[in-house]
């Protein structure tokens, strides 16, 4: 049952949350870019919250943890 009740808390719903509200800012970008907003946004949101400056240092560092 507790688990249940926590699923919101879930990793997965937080970053579905954070999508939703990216998605509710209106694109004012002109055109038909390839990438939504929301999209674009998220990808910032996982630098962010990555801690890493760019997501190439972050696939350079899990190549030093991981030994490939």
């Amino acid at each position: 049952m507790v688990g249940r009740e926590r699923k919101h808390l879930s990793a997965d719903a937080r970053y579905s949350m954070v999508h939703t509200s990216f998605a509710k800012i209106p694109d004012h970008r002109i055109g038909r870019p390839a990438i939504s907003l929301a999209d674009a946004l998220m990808s910032a949101f996982a630098v962010f919250s990555l801690k890493c400056p760019s997501l190439l240092q972050f696939d350079e560092q899990q190549l030093s943890i991981n030994g490939s």
